[in-house]
């Protein structure tokens, strides 16, 4: 894998000496023709076209520098790695508890960055029933700071109640510091809808272990140990998902134990 890799970036960087030396040819031929085509006119369309050669040789190396975000490149890897969360979540919460509506809590309901959008679709895609949107209405929130380090257990709690129809709660912004109070996690089984964590912004938190254990908390993806970062991510999501992360359930809680908060 790592000779593909060297063969490929040696072959991308000789093209982009070709772009390069076929622009720097091409506007000598422009410099060469405008200083000419007064003495000689036949000498102006020959530099239109040079002109061309210098434009589109332009785009080629911009291409080839990965300027516009081919698939291929590392932006475009990490976009592949984050979104195979969706999918793998989608596919989980569809083995335990299919045809439910979906609680996805997120940062901001109304201005959601693309990437955060092609994980809720990649989710709705693998799940395959009813996802809603939504965001907690935290107050006296300083402009800059993420509402996951300012919201509390009673704002969570009104996101819940206020989509009381739905029977998962998926949050990417984890859960408020002061978990224990979450009038949610007192509910009984029955009556508590299932709770996933999709991810730790904030960091792992005390009682997390804990309350996987005990089905307050369904499951929560954390970053792979293994993880090599200088991996791209393939195109097939359930692969680029195993590179880069676990999806942690009370089956395998006590092996990755030391990702958890005790």
């Amino acid at each position: 894998m790592f000779d593909i890799d060297v063969h490929q970036q040696q072959k991308g960087d000789g093209m982009s000496a070709v772009y390069i030396l076929v622009m720097i040819l091409a506007l000598i031929g422009m410099i060469v023709c405008s200083k000419k085509q007064k003495a000689n006119p036949a000498m102006q369309p020959v530099g239109f076209v040079l002109f061309v050669v210098v434009i589109i040789s332009a785009g080629l190396l911009l291409k080839e520098m990965n300027v516009f975000g081919t698939s291929s490149g590392p932006l475009q890897s990490e976009i592949r790695f984050y979104v195979s969360q969706g999918s793998k979540t989608g596919d989980y919460l569809k083995s335990v508890a299919p045809g439910k509506k979906v609680l996805l809590i997120v940062e901001n309901a109304t201005d959601q960055n693309e990437n955060l959008k092609k994980l809720a679709d990649a989710l709705k895609e693998n799940y395959g029933g009813d996802v809603v949107i939504d965001a907690p209405a935290v107050e006296g929130v300083e402009e800059g700071t993420p509402i996951y380090y300012a919201m509390k257990a009673k704002d969570f709690d009104e996101l819940v109640e206020k989509h009381a129809d739905a029977g998962i709660v998926v949050s990417t912004i984890g859960l408020p510091e002061d978990m224990k109070n979450l009038k949610f996690t007192r509910l009984s089984e029955d009556k508590r809808p299932l709770l996933f964590l999709l991810g730790l912004p904030n960091g792992a938190f005390t009682g997390l272990y804990q309350a996987i254990q005990n089905g307050v908390i369904n499951g929560v993806i954390v970053p792979n140990p293994k993880a090599n970062y200088e991996e791209t991510a393939p195109s097939d999501p359930v692969k680029a998902f195993d590179m880069r992360y676990v999806l942690v359930t009370k089956a395998n809680a006590e092996e990755y134990k030391s990702s958890l908060a005790i």
